[in-house]
């Protein structure tokens, strides 16, 4: 029996070339315009359809057009996959 395991370690945040590392994440939080200045200096645009924001370890915050519920439990499910694999 085959078995194809698959290691993903990266958030897709809705726009075209936008990932993050699950491992940076450090809050998501749901988009307000005042997030706009700190969106430009770390991702040089903020494009349309914004819902989310997420902030990661080097203290950019970049946008997300998915919601931060799902963006939430995309993560819960990470960690969970990722702790039921080490072992702990």
């Amino acid at each position: 029996m085959w078995s194809l395991a698959i290691k993903v370690e990266q958030l897709w945040l809705g726009y075209d070339g936008l990932t993050v590392q699950f491992t940076t994440i450090v809050a998501v939080l749901h988009y307000r315009s005042s997030f706009n200045g700190q969106i430009v200096a770390g991702w040089g645009r903020v494009p349309a359809n914004i819902r989310a924001v997420v902030v990661i370890e080097d203290g950019q915050y970049l946008p997300s057009s998915r919601a931060p519920e799902e963006l939430r439990l995309r993560i819960a499910a990470w960690r969970d996959a990722h702790e039921r694999a080490a072992g702990m």
